[in-house]
C-alpha cells in the first residue's frame, strides 16, 4: 500500500470523508468476502451437511446470496457517489490553493514560467489526483484489512497455507514501493513532455494570427509534432515499467493463489487440515486474492496521481519573494481617496529580475509629491516599466525602500498598499466574459450606472451601447474582438471606476490614433485631479502637463524636470521627443 504524504496533506480538511469512502469500499469487499463463504456453505450443503450456522436448505443461502449482491449493488452507487464528491472537495480546495499561491506568487513567477506549464499543473496535473482518492486508497485500504483478517481465519485451519497467503499478499503490497522509484523518474520524465507539449499547443493557438501573418504554420506544426513525439516516447518508456511491474504484481497474485489453494490441498491430505474445512479455505483464498486484482488495477491509475503531487507540491513550495495574496477577511478596494496620504517616495532603489541578468534600475531616487503626476521617459529597456512594477508591488526591491505615504512597500503592507492603487498596463488585459464584466474588475460591487459613468469617462461608452448587446456583449478571448485603443480605453474605464488615490498608466494611450488621444486626454486629466499619478509615456501629449519629467537611461535616473525646464536645458529630452516638438508644443507625430 503506497501512502504518498503530499496527497495525504491535499486531503487535510477532508479526511472524514476519505474515512467513509473507505468504510464503505471495506463493506463492499466484506459483502464479496461473505458470497464465497455462502458458496462455500452450499458446496458442503451438496456434500451433506444438514446444518450450518443457521442455515438449513440450499434455498436459504442463496436467498443470503441474492440480498448480498443486491445489497452490494446499492453500497457500490453509494460508494461511487461518496468517494467522487470527496475527489471533487479536495480538487477544488487544492485548486484554490494553487491559485491563492499564484496570486501570491505574482508576476515575478509567471513572468518566468510558461504558461501552459502553470495551466497543466493547476488542470490536468490535480486531475490526476482524482483516481487516487477515488479507487486506489479505498481499494488498498480494503484488500490490506480484508487480507488480514482472512489470513487469521485461514491460519485457523492451517498455518502453511496462511503463511503462503501473507507472503504473496505482502509482495502485492511491497512491489509498488519497490518498483516506484523507477516510475517515478519516467512518471516525471511523462509529466515534464506533457507540459511542453501543453505550452506549445498553447502557444500555437494564442499566436495564431502571427504564424498566418508569416506563414509559419508548417513550421509549427514540426514543433508541435516534434514535442508530440516526446510525449509518446516518455508514456511508452513509462508503460514499459508499468508493464514489467504488472508482471511482477500478477506473478504473486497468480502464483500466491494457486499455490495457496495447491498447499491447502495436500496439508489436508497429510492430515494436517480436517477435510470439512478445506472447502471453506479454498474458497476463502479466492476471497482473499480477488480483491488484490483490483488493487493491481487501481495501482496503476493511483500512481500518475503520486507522480503529479510532485508536480503540485513544488508549485505549492515556491518561496514567496514578497506576498501579493489578499486576506481574506480584508476588503478588497477602499472606495475613499482620502485615506491615503502622504508623498510616494523611492529611497536608493537597486533592482534585478534575476541576478544573473543584471541591474536593470540602479541607485534611483525620487519622489512624486501627494496629488501631483510624475512622468517617466526614456528609451525602451531603460527602468520606466520596472519602476511601475515595483511601485504596484510586483517585485521586492534588491535594496532601498519605496514608501507609500506612512508605509514601506513591505511583504505587511503590500496589500494595503495595493489597495491605494489602479493600474493600465501597456499590455491590457481583457478576460472571457461580457463588456461589463471586464470593467467590474476594477470595482466588483459597483453598480450598473457607476460602470456606464465610468465607461463615459474613459470615453467607451457610446462605442459600448452600437454594440448588439451593449454592455453585456460577449468579450473574445483576450479581448481580440475588439480592437487594441477599445481594449485599452474598457482598461481605463476600470480605472475610473475603481477611483483609486494612486494611478498609475504605463503607455496607457499607446493603442489610441490621434483623435482618440485627443479626447481621451481630456479623461486623463479629468482621472488624475486630486490623484497622486506615474505615468510613463512616449507621446509629449501625454506627458507635458506632468508637474515633474524624468528621464530615465539604462536603469538610471538621468535628469528631471518640468516639460518646460527640460525644453530649455535638456539634449537628451529634446532627442526622446524628437519631432513632436514644435516651438515647446505637442502636435500629432
Amino acid at each position: 500500500m503506497f501512502i504518498n504524504r503530499h496527497l495525504i496533506s491535499f486531503a487535510s480538511g477532508h479526511g472524514h470523508r476519505i474515512i467513509s469512502t473507505c468504510v464503505l469500499q471495506l463493506i463492499l469487499t466484506a459483502f464479496a468476502t461473505l458470497v464465497s463463504l455462502c458458496i462455500a456453505i452450499v458446496v458442503r450443503i451438496i456434500q451433506g451437511e444438514t446444518q450450518i450456522l443457521f442455515f438449513h436448505h440450499i434455498w436459504q443461502v442463496l436467498l443470503a446470496i441474492a440480498i448480498l449482491i443486491g445489497v452490494k449493488f446499492i453500497l457500490a452507487k453509494i460508494k461511487t457517489i461518496a468517494s467522487e464528491k470527496c475527489s471533487l472537495e479536495i480538487k477544488e480546495s487544492l485548486r484554490k490553493e494553487l491559485l491563492q499561491k499564484l496570486f501570491a506568487l505574482g508576476p515575478s513567477y509567471t513572468g518566468k514560467e510558461r504558461t501552459g506549464n502553470t495551466a497543466s499543473t493547476i488542470s490536468t496535473k490535480v486531475e490526476y489526483l482524482n483516481e487516487y482518492y477515488t479507487v486506489y486508497l479505498p481499494t488498498a485500504a480494503a484488500s490490506l484489512i480484508n487480507s488480514i483478517v482472512l489470513i487469521m481465519v485461514l491460519g485457523r485451519f492451517n498455518a502453511v497455507t496462511a503463511l503462503i497467503c501473507a507472503i504473496a499478499c505482502a509482495g502485492i503490497y511491497v512491489c509498488p514501493m519497490l518498483f516506484y522509484f523507477l516510475m517515478r523518474k519516467r512518471g516525471e520524465e511523462e509529466m515534464r513532455a506533457h507540459s511542453e507539449y501543453y505550452s506549445d499547443c498553447l502557444d500555437s493557438i494564442q499566436g495564431i494570427s502571427t504564424l498566418k501573418a508569416f506563414n509559419a504554420n508548417g513550421r509549427q506544426r514540426e514543433i508541435i509534432h516534434e514535442k508530440g513525439e516526446k510525449l509518446r516516447q516518455a508514456v511508452m518508456g513509462q508503460l514499459r515499467i508499468t508493464m514489467l511491474e504488472n508482471v511482477v504484481l500478477q506473478f504473486f497474485a497468480g502464483l500466491g493463489s494457486a499455490f495457496s489453494i495447491a498447499v491447502a490441498a495436500y496439508e489436508c491430505t497429510i492430515g494436517n487440515m480436517e477435510s470439512a474445512n478445506l472447502v471453506y479455505a479454498l474458497f476463502l483464498i479466492g476471497a482473499c486474492f480477488a480483491p488484490m486484482a483490483s488493487l493491481i488495477n487501481a495501482w496503476h491509475f493511483g500512481y500518475r496521481g503520486v507522480v503529479a503531487s510532485y508536480s503540485i507540491i513544488e508549485l505549492l513550495e515556491e518561496p514567496v519573494k514578497i506576498s501579493l495574496s489578499p486576506n481574506a477577511n480584508r476588503s478588497t478596494v477602499r472606495s475613499l481617496a482620502a485615506k491615503f496620504h502622504g508623498d510616494i517616495v523611492f529611497n536608493d532603489v537597486s533592482f534585478s529580475y534575476e541576478p544573473e541578468e543584471g541591474t536593470v534600475l540602479e541607485h534611483v531616487s525620487f519622489t512624486i509629491p501627494f496629488q501631483t503626476t510624475t512622468a517617466l521617459v526614456g528609451v525602451s529597456g531603460s527602468g520606466k516599466s520596472t519602476i511601475a512594477h515595483l511601485l504596484a508591488g510586483f517585485y521586492p526591491v534588491n535594496k532601498g525602500t519605496i514608501t507609500v505615504g506612512d508605509q514601506d512597500l513591505t511583504e505587511e503592507t503590500v496589500f494595503s498598499i495595493q489597495d491605494d492603487i489602479a493600474a493600465v498596463w501597456q499590455d491590457c488585459r481583457l478576460f472571457y466574459g461580457t463588456v461589463e464584466e471586464n470593467i467590474l474588475i476594477g470595482k466588483p460591487a459597483a453598480s450598473h450606472e457607476e460602470v456606464e459613468q465610468a465607461a463615459k469617462d474613459a470615453s467607451i461608452h457610446d462605442f459600448i451601447v452600437s454594440l448588439p448587446d451593449g454592455y453585456q456583449t460577449l468579450i473574445g478571448e483576450r479581448g481580440m474582438r475588439f480592437s487594441g485603443g477599445e481594449r485599452q480605453r474598457i482598461a481605463l474605464a476600470r480605472v475610473f471606476l475603481r477611483n483609486s488615490p494612486i494611478v498609475i498608466l504605463d503607455e496607457a494611450t499607446s493603442s489610441l490614433d490621434r483623435h482618440n488621444e485627443i479626447e481621451i486626454q481630456h479623461s486623463l486629466h479629468k482621472l488624475s485631479s486630486g490623484k497622486t499619478c506615474l505615468v510613463i509615456a512616449h507621446r509629449l501629449a501625454t506627458i507635458q502637463a506632468a508637474d515633474q519629467i524624468i528621464i530615465m537611461d539604462k536603469g538610471k535616473i538621468i535628469e528631471k524636470g518640468t516639460h518646460e525646464q527640460l525644453l530649455r536645458s535638456s539634449e537628451n529630452y529634446r532627442i526622446l521627443m524628437g519631432s513632436q516638438i514644435t516651438g515647446g508644443t505637442a502636435y500629432e507625430a
